[in-house]
């Protein structure tokens, strides 16, 4: 087998968010003010990731914009020539001194992820009442980058809320929506998915209300599917594909990306906050002593699981290439060979 090489950088600036979202992942991170990447750190990572050829980086936290160093970073990746996506909750760009100043050192792409549909429901989901400045904070990004799409996480708060949410966004200006499914994340001592949605009833509301949904974002509208595709029923699928408005797999399961955490922790994926694969400054420090390390047989070894078939159903499922079983993390929940029904070839 060939070495496998990074192609994918997420790094996690901060941890503190102005956010307490039910069903965050990085909920076992205590939200630590004080949790920040350095200045120094970033530059650093940001010198390997360009000496490796990658020319765009992931800024995630917490949340990104909370981050002290955001504005001196961002104007380091312009002059080296990579390109950046801030993933972000939006509020602070209600700020005007704040947006004023971000408009100067700007990220390259901004991906916003909202998280409410109204005034009741982000105190509820998020427990903050900031959904003035949210749609504010939202809107603007909207209107300074015009083909962007906004995202949401569809999960127990939002059952019978999908089309709300899809509603809400296209009136903030999104161009269109992306749906990413819920799933479970692991921290150290516990596995987190009581923000599931049972699967029979995320079917059920997907299908009744998708082609609404298509017509209100004009089909501008994709599903990021975490589960495997045979939940669904083969013609939903099928069309799907046929109007592109799905996204299979991720780099956990195509082994090509990496989250580094504040603290120099190399993550395989960031649902499994506290399971470090590797360390900065023990396992790598540099360019070519990251690439060997993440080309070695210990990681393989991480990986090796998540390109297996979950189920025998998947030998001959005709999707699996596309879904490769599902998300490998659903599996610390349910048991694949009742939820696989797969689709013979």
């Amino acid at each position: 087998m060939n070495s496998l090489k990074l192609k994918l950088i997420w790094l996690t600036l901060n941890r503190g968010c102005n956010f307490r979202c039910t069903w965050c992942y990085a909920t076992g991170s205590k939200y630590l003010p004080e949790d920040n990447m350095s200045l120094p750190f970033a530059l650093d990572l940001l010198e390997i990731s360009r000496q490796l050829g990658i020319n765009r980086l992931f800024l995630i936290g917490g949340e990104p914009t909370l981050w002290p160093h955001l504005f001196n970073f961002n104007e380091s990746m312009k002059r080296g020539g990579v390109k950046s996506t801030l993933v972000t909750n939006a509020y602070r760009f209600s700020d005007d001194q704040f947006w004023e100043k971000y408009l100067i050192h700007p990220n390259t792409h901004i991906g916003a992820s909202f998280k409410a549909f109204s005034r009741e429901s982000m105190v509820e989901n998020t427990k903050t009442n900031m959904f003035a400045g949210v749609t504010k904070g939202l809107r603007r990004v909207f209107e300074y980058q015009p083909n962007s799409i906004a995202s949401f996480v569809y999960s127990k708060p939002y059952v019978s809320h999908f089309l709300d949410m899809v509603e809400y966004a296209v009136d903030c200006g999104a161009f269109g929506i992306s749906v990413n499914f819920c799933s479970p994340a692991i921290h150290k001592d516990h596995i987190d998915d009581k923000f599931m949605v049972n699967i029979d009833i995320m079917v059920k509301e997907i299908i009744s209300a998708y082609e609404k949904a298509h017509m209100i974002t004009g089909g501008r509208l994709v599903f990021v599917m975490k589960h495997p595709l045979c939940i669904w029923p083969q013609e939903f699928i099928k069309t799907l594909k046929e109007r592109g408005q799905i996204s299979t797999t991720c780099h956990l399961q195509h082994q090509s990306g990496g989250i580094i955490d504040t603290d120099g922790s190399l993550l395989i994926c960031n649902s499994m906050f506290g399971f470090p694969v590797g360390r900065y400054g023990k396992d790598f420090k540099s360019a070519e002593s990251l690439a060997t390390f993440f080309g070695s047989e210990e990681m393989k070894n991480n990986f090796a699981q998540v390109r297996a078939y979950p189920s025998k159903k998947c030998i001959d499922c005709e999707v699996f290439e596309d879904c490769s079983g599902g998300c490998p993390l659903l599996w610390t929940v349910y048991s694949p060979d009742a939820m696989i029904k797969g689709w013979i070839k």
